[in-house]
């Protein structure tokens, strides 16, 4: 009986060991028994290091993933950094937070909001405020809303998504909705990233797909209770049929425009109520609720998120948005989810980042951008008492010089909170939850008019160098 030759099974099987070996080097990091485990690598041996002598392909994707164990920030980066910071420091007693500008010319990173606020008597301003858990339910977003609506003139909640884990206790507007297929950037699951909004998400009728905005007078009724114009925005698939209507009259069926590009349909009038419902082949992101003239800001929450799904949201429909709906101010506000108490080098999320910044500024060439630093989060020292987390700070100068290295407008939420263990104070008097990490409405609308008052200020020159 001759042999079974089983040299190519052994080739293919070492091929297959080695392969997915290579691939465990992506894989997060874990910790166990308060121990963190390091990361598999089989080319350890010869990847490039650092002058710490750390492998600098570890450091970049440990620094997305939260964690930095034995890396330490380059000497020379850690120089920068100190020095974007200038004098600053914790306390606030000196006076109200200001806006540092970090624009690359003689103009200033925040003159093209300024200049739309001069015009809102004749026009809507539109302000995005993108952010996480930190701003969702228009904690913080609502009261700012309301301060510079009241100021600005202007009406409605704004941006509205078919769905949002806030809608329960969103108090600003009401939302009710059934039959869609639900899809988030933080969910694993059927996810289509070139398929969302800026929102991060995007809504598929699995039958018939219903949603009603209800306006609301409890909050704001000044600027809540009713809305101007109504715009649906969607997309065709081919088959999407939508019907819409205001104040619980008759729906009237919706003329869905060409497949494969973003739609909008408004409504106009003295609005109070949206229903809406759709069937077929389609997506439906949301509804924007507006007055005619004024402020406009929309809130972009997206829990568990750190902002760098906005670089993934495609390029056909962010230049299709900006055209119907172009902003004057964007606003940035994450952090949460990316501050670790294992790190302290977040270079290879700010790289990511900027990235992201620069899709900003591409899309809407008219906006000021203001990157918000990381809010205040506090766990218990090994004196027993709330500090803030240990690598908040150092997430807080990267942010910084994020905002140096693009050149825009940037605003120390930590400090104007009160720096060192804030949100262990706002805790105390009511103002955030137990987690140390979450504001309340009360909380947000005590930062909401710190951040109001800075929007509407001269902001301060940053150290340019």
């Amino acid at each position: 009986m001759q042999e079974r030759n089983n040299i190519q099974k052994s080739f293919w099987l070492t091929l297959l060991s080695v392969s997915l070996l290579l691939l465990l080097f992506f894989l997060p990091r874990f910790s166990l028994f308060e121990r963190t485990m390091r990361r598999v690598n089989l080319l350890s041996d010869v990847m490039r290091k650092n002058a710490d002598g750390n492998i600098i392909a570890e450091a970049a994707i440990d620094s997305i993933q939260g964690y930095s164990d034995s890396l330490t920030v380059d000497s020379i980066l850690e120089a920068e950094l100190a020095s974007l910071s200038g004098t600053a420091t914790d306390s606030v007693d000196e006076g109200p937070v200001l806006i540092e500008d970090f624009a690359m010319s003689d103009t200033s990173a925040m003159l093209k909001f300024h200049q739309a606020l001069i015009e809102s008597g004749n026009r809507q301003v539109r302000i995005a405020f993108f952010g996480d858990s930190f701003i969702e339910g228009d904690i913080l977003a609502g009261h700012l809303r309301h301060l510079l609506q009241s100021r600005y003139g202007g009406k409605g909640a704004g941006w509205v998504e078919v769905s949002n884990v806030s809608d329960r206790f969103r108090a600003t507007v009401k939302a009710e909705n059934g039959g869609w297929s639900v899809h988030t950037a933080v969910d694993n699951h059927d996810f289509v990233a070139s398929s969302q909004s800026f929102a991060g998400s995007y809504f598929l009728p699995d039958s018939i797909g219903r949603l009603t905005i209800r306006c609301q007078s409890t909050y704001y009724p000044e600027q809540l209770s009713h809305v101007d114009e109504a715009t649906l925005f969607y997309l065709n698939s081919g088959s999407l049929e939508l019907s819409a209507g205001m104040n619980n009259g008759r729906k009237e069926t919706v003329e869905v425009g060409e497949p494969g590009r973003l739609q909008t349909y408004i409504l106009s009038g003295n609005i109070n109520r949206v229903d809406l419902e759709a069937t077929g082949g389609g997506i439906v992101y949301g509804v924007a609720m507006d007055g005619a003239t004024g402020i406009s800001l929309d809130n972009y929450c997206l829990r568990g998120s750190t902002g760098l799904h906005l670089g993934d949201v495609p390029e056909s429909y962010a230049l299709s948005f900006s055209e119907v709906r172009p902003y004057d101010l964007i606003m940035l506000e994450y952090g949460l989810n990316i501050a670790s108490k294992k790190s302290n080098d977040y270079s290879g999320y700010i790289h990511s980042m900027t990235k992201v910044i620069n899709k900003l500024k591409k899309y809407f060439p008219g906006a000021s951008i203001l990157l918000l630093g990381a809010s205040d989060r506090d766990e218990k020292g090994d004196d027993g008492q709330l500090h803030t987390m240990k690598g908040v700070e150092s997430l807080i100068r990267f942010q910084r010089k994020l905002a140096h290295d693009c050149g825009i407008a940037f605003w120390d939420t930590r400090r104007a909170m009160g720096g060192e263990g804030a949100i262990a104070r706002f805790e105390e008097k009511g103002m955030a939850g137990k987690d140390y990490t979450h504001i309340n409405s009360k909380g947000g609308n005590y930062l909401a008019e710190l951040l109001f008052d800075a929007l509407i200020s001269d902001v301060k020159p940053g150290n340019k160098k």
